[in-house]
């Protein structure tokens, strides 16, 4: 880490300081924050190199890129593709920074403090408190008025070092006071104030596809605002307590590999992640797909120079969906992939969940006006029995399909003969009908 020491390299400037009368301090404060060097920008000049002999002017550059590599730069058509970083008008030179920066939410704050006795005259009992105040907290970051120095002789300095985790956006202000004894015995202070903001270096937004199982697809949008590009090292996805979740960003058969490449975010850049939540387990599974807490967000990313950052989101919330007292899914009777020819009766089976917190005896009809080309094949009722709350009754239905193609299976209807709720399925799923039996569905 490297400290910025004048004004115009980062110093941090006071604002209305506060002391105990108009009479000159012994000691005076200095307050700079640290941070990482930064690589010094060049205006290089490029020129071709010829065998047949050289110019002045190129013989010249020449000599002067032996002394100094970021002044100019020969152009080598055979080793085009050979880039060295002052080809982006970068040196190998580092410098300190000439601004005090931005600060970023989730990255930590490191300050400088440096108190100076430019008096001829040695003071006592010197101490300084360094507190952070933010819109709704105050934390204080450092407090040796308890344990003052005994002496600061003249011309000596006391020097601190403090960090924090910035965890608030806005307005922060850092507050210095520093207490001492004159020669005289008088116990003099001041205090200064230094304000900055706190900006935020992404912005997070997510869409929900909520899926009739219970599932969710969330899909996350991360955008850098920051003012330079950064790494992301991590992006881990932490579900609520009612749910798991399957992380859909990394490339098939290779779960290291993510779909993006590389993982480095220029400004305004936006990447999209994806991730599959489903509910944790049957007893709780109403909750799961009831509630509105998904899960957080926890990011970590690295700056251009290596300073770390961590972001977690608040709560990601959605609208939970209305969950209606049945759930009616369908499933296929048997195994492996389902032909469906036309005039050809098929088996279709239907699960029925009761979510309500009543027992109930179901009854199952059919509803011949609003089935379509898709008929129901056998008796048009049927018992299911009782079903206990939060439990599932299957059954199976034959159908018989009238027309080819993409055809609508619905019309039936569920009955609670206990309590009279009565919930019409009028689309249960949909299937493709073939033709003949010799056709398939990718030669239609």
């Amino acid at each position: 880490m490297s400290a910025t020491n004048s004004p115009r390299q980062g110093t941090m400037s006071p604002n209305n300081p506060s002391q105990d009368d108009q009479l000159p301090h012994l000691l005076s404060l200095k307050v700079m924050r640290l941070s990482r060097p930064q690589l010094t920008s060049t205006l290089p000049i490029y020129y071709e190199s010829t065998t047949d002999g050289n110019s002045a002017l190129v013989d010249g550059l020449d000599s002067l890129n032996i002394s100094d590599l970021t002044a100019s730069h020969p152009i080598d058509v055979s080793k085009s593709t050979d880039l060295q970083i002052r080809d982006f008008g970068l040196s190998q030179m580092l410098k300190l920074p000439s601004a005090f920066g931005n600060i970023y939410l989730g990255e930590n704050f490191s300050t400088f403090i440096s108190i100076n006795n430019e008096s001829p005259f040695p003071v006592h009992q010197a101490g300084v408190k360094i507190e952070l105040q933010t819109s709704s907290q105050r934390f204080v970051l450092s407090d040796t008025t308890a344990t003052p120095l005994t002496t600061l002789e003249t011309r000596a300095t006391y020097d601190t070092t403090v960090a924090h985790e910035i965890k608030e956006l806005g307005v922060h202000i850092l507050v210095c006071t520093v207490n001492y004894n004159a020669p005289d015995g008088r116990k003099r202070h001041f205090r200064k104030f230094y304000k900055f903001q706190v900006s935020n270096p992404l912005a997070v937004k997510t869409k929900l596809n909520n899926l009739a199982d219970g599932r969710v697809f969330l899909e996350a949008q991360l955008q850098n605002v920051s003012a330079g590009p950064m790494f992301l090292e991590r992006m881990k996805f932490e579900p609520s307590e009612h749910f798991v979740f399957e992380d859909l960003n990394s490339v098939v058969h290779t779960k290291e590999a993510s779909v993006f490449g590389d993982s480095f975010i220029h400004p305004q850049d936006v990447r999209q992640y994806l991730y599959m939540l489903s509910p944790k387990n049957d007893q709780n599974e109403r909750i799961s797909r009831t509630t509105n807490a998904l899960g957080k967000l926890d990011i970590v990313w690295r700056s251009y120079m290596g300073d770390l950052g961590r972001l977690q989101t608040s709560q990601l919330t959605r609208k939970a969906p209305m969950l209606e007292d049945l759930e009616v899914q369908p499933f296929w009777v048997q195994e492996g992939p389902v032909r469906v020819v036309l005039e050809h009766p098929f088996k279709l089976g239907i699960r029925i969940k009761n979510h309500s917190g009543e027992n109930m005896k179901l009854v199952l009809t059919a509803i011949k006006t609003k089935m379509g080309s898709v008929l129901l094949s056998g008796l048009s009722s049927r018992q299911l029995g009782d079903v206990h709350s939060n439990q599932s009754t299957e059954t199976q239905l034959e159908f018989f399909p009238l027309t080819s193609g993409l055809q609508r299976v619905g019309g039936l209807r569920v009955m609670d003969l206990m309590s009279g709720y009565t919930k019409d399925i009028d689309h249960v799923c949909d299937i493709f009908v073939l033709s003949h039996v010799n056709d398939s569905i990718e030669s239609i």
